[in-house]
């Protein structure tokens, strides 16, 4: 019996391979950050963002427009951080991408970049 939980062996090793003990503070790889969402967002919060976005940002409109069908239906919208270095973004639905199996996103800082998540 373990006296506190997780402090045991795992009966086997993971899939990646035996866990090797990390010192506290250790790195993560970055697409830990950049494949898990950071927060959500209602749809109507999620809309406006992307209706201020387009008309701040000239030529985003035609873009999103052509390389996305819109959205349906959802109560609730990952919202995730800018993977751009430097930049102090997130990243929220602006549709579906064509012909791909992703959500397109939106960058609302700096960089103002696009991406399929």
């Amino acid at each position: 019996m373990l006296g506190i939980t997780g402090g045991g062996l795992r009966s086997h090793d993971a899939a990646t391979g035996p866990l090797i003990a990390q010192p506290v503070g250790a790195l993560v790889t970055s697409n830990v950050g950049q494949n898990y969402p950071y927060t959500s967002e209602t749809d109507a919060e999620r809309a406006a963002v992307i209706a201020r976005l387009v008309a701040e940002r000239e030529g985003l409109a035609d873009k999103v427009a052509a390389e996305t069908s819109p959205v349906d239906e959802n109560p609730r919208w990952w919202v995730w951080k800018c993977p751009t270095k430097g930049c102090p973004g997130l990243l929220h639905v602006a549709g579906y991408a064509h012909d791909l199996h992703a959500l397109y996103v939106v960058c609302d800082g700096t960089c103002g970049k696009t991406f399929l998540r």
